[in-house]
């Protein structure tokens, strides 16, 4: 009795599972991917299955594999900076794909269907793809449940101090998380402060507020004042892409009860949009 295993099917399955659980995952880890590392990320994902045929290799060069392609697609998809968030994505992969095994397994023993293949850490199932697809989709439902009923309310938002320096003066804003930010400096790959223009900008040094009430006004700005150093910020919203001016800052601090603690975050960004009479900038998980 041979098992006939349809290649396309096998990879197009994978993938599909693969997209499904690592959106889950980084709605998990509050991490956001691209359109195209997803797809960079999930085909990853489809190709890894191939050791399937691959002749049988020893315990610890299966799991060292398991293990490897793992990290190389979670890396795929949200990068590896900071190392934490990408560990706590990482967890949450592996830990979505275990439930969807056990899901596998109890649709097996409810109707008795057999395994018919098992390779180096990969099995086939006799599973229609749908039926497998289905229990993705599944896996990844629990998780929106879990996150749209237990989040935390707003009144609850965690807030933090931050203090910078900004043309030689000392500019402190109340900042509050908000996970879907992940706006980044293009020099230093860092992630950026995002700061709301309309609700600091009487916290601000005076060249600094010049240039920008040209800039969100329509203006060609005349130039950047002396001690500024501008940035263009890529943004990317539901509503489409844009670009924000920021200015380099030559420090980012969290203002603790210890002191000011150094975040090592070199750039902020300002967006005409206002936030709160609570806070006046947004930092993303991945800031602290």
């Amino acid at each position: 009795m041979k098992t006939v295993i349809y290649l396309d099917v096998l990879l197009l399955t994978n993938f599909l599972i693969a997209y499904a659980l690592l959106t889950a995952s980084g709605l998990l880890a509050g991490r956001q991917a691209g359109f195209a590392r997803m797809l960079f990320a999930s085909l990853l994902a489809a190709a890894s299955s191939m050791i399937l045929f691959a002749p049988e290799l020893p315990y610890p060069v299966q799991l060292a594999y398991k293990l490897t392609t793992a990290g190389l697609i979670v890396w795929a998809a949200f990068g590896i900076r900071p190392f934490r968030v990408w560990l706590t994505a990482l967890c949450w992969y592996t830990g979505l794909n275990l439930l969807l095994a056990g899901l596998s397994i109890l649709v097996i023993l409810q109707t008795d269907s057999p395994l018919v293949q098992t390779g180096n850490l990969a099995v086939y199932l006799r599973i229609p793809p749908l039926v497998l697809l289905l229990l993705a989709g599944v896996c990844s439902l629990v998780v929106w449940v879990v996150l749209r009923f237990l989040h935390a309310p707003r009144s609850q938002e965690r807030t933090a101090g931050i203090e910078l320096e900004l043309c030689g003066a000392t500019v402190r804003l109340r900042a509050a998380l908000d996970t879907g930010c992940h706006l980044k400096d293009p020099v230093t790959c860092l992630p950026v402060l995002l700061v709301s223009y309309p609700d600091a900008r009487s916290r601000l040094p005076g060249a600094a507020c010049q240039f920008l009430d040209s800039w969100f006004a329509g203006q060609n700005p005349d130039g950047v004042a002396a001690g500024l150093s501008l940035r263009l910020i890529p943004c990317a919203t539901a509503a489409g892409r844009s670009i924000l001016p920021g200015f380099t800052v030559q420090q980012i601090g969290l203002i603790t009860s210890q002191g000011v603690l150094s975040l090592g975050r070199s750039a902020i960004a300002f967006t005409k949009q206002s936030f709160s009479a609570e806070y006046e900038a947004l930092y993303g998980s991945d800031f602290l």
